[in-house]
């Protein structure tokens, strides 16, 4: 069987930038205060384990920590918040994603124009959590075409999207605003690591008979990746580590493609194929 790694496999620019912000703080951290990130820094439960290792701990709520270091994720966090940890005292280290700063200060700007904000995301994600912030009152977050009949009736609107969205159903949804609100601006938000991460998944998966997609099952443009494979029509699987690989599922394949998430880690993709390698020999 031979295999095919994805050229974009594994960590963007703005995952491996809060992972380097991160442990430059835990080796430059020497007064004994505590380091935590509010929620995973990024969506593997590997890599937070290793940072976990090097004294930098994730905690679903930081209004208990009354002291120490608090990194903000990749994703962001509502920029009320934020404001609360500094009046408290705690240390800020701001590792959000250039290009999540990029769409909170586009509807930030947007929002003070007048215009109403329509969000294009997973309303339970963080980096929408951060993202409505900016537009307090002044925004609908949506994630699917059928929601736009759900808008309000405004004279204006800004459409910008979560920056892990699938492109393409972006596109359809921006495009059923744009006829529903005449004076509608389109922002193309979505990371270009991001699309080009899809593109080629969906042109790997044309070219191999199943695919292996890596990464933390909490992660949204994982699953992406994996939807988009499975759209394609060949048999994908899913995981987070190789021990999850069962040699079955390869059974009759050829070819297998491999391709991983943002939030992946090198070793853990190198790990999986080595152990596809075994089932080739």
């Amino acid at each position: 069987m031979r295999i095919k790694l994805a050229k974009t496999a594994g960590f963007c620019m703005g995952v491996q930038r809060a992972i380097d912000m991160a442990l430059r703080t835990a080796e430059t951290t020497t007064d004994g205060k505590p380091i935590h990130t509010c929620g995973p820094l990024i969506h593997n439960p590997q890599a937070v384990a290793e940072l976990e290792s090097k004294g930098i701990r994730s905690i679903a709520d930081w209004r208990p920590v009354a002291e120490g270091t608090m990194i903000i994720r990749a994703h962001g966090m509502p920029i009320e918040e934020i404001g609360e940890m500094r009046a408290r005292g705690l240390t800020i280290v701001d590792a959000t994603c250039p290009h999540v700063v990029s769409s909170q200060n586009r509807i930030k700007r947007a929002s003070e124009e007048g215009y109403f904000v329509v969000i294009v995301g997973d309303p339970r994600h963080p980096e929408i959590l951060s993202l409505q912030s900016f537009a307090p009152g002044n925004h609908q977050v949506i994630s699917s075409v059928e929601e736009v009949a759900l808008l309000p009736e405004v004279p204006k609107a800004i459409v910008i999207a979560q920056t892990t969205f699938h492109e393409k159903q972006y596109d359809l949804i921006a495009k059923a605003v744009s006829e529903r609100i005449s004076d509608c601006r389109i922002v193309q938000s979505i990371c270009k690591a991001t699309s080009n991460r899809q593109a080629e998944v969906e042109r790997l998966a044309s070219e191999v008979d199943v695919m292996v997609v890596v990464g933390g099952r909490d992660s949204a443009n994982t699953r992406r990746l994996a939807e988009i494979a499975e759209a394609r029509g060949v048999r994908t699987i899913h995981i987070e580590t190789a021990d999850e690989l069962d040699p079955s599922f390869f059974r009759g394949a050829e070819t297998a493609g491999v391709t991983a998430g943002a939030s992946t880690p090198a070793w853990i993709t190198r790990s999986v194929i080595e152990r596809l390698e075994t089932f080739s020999s």
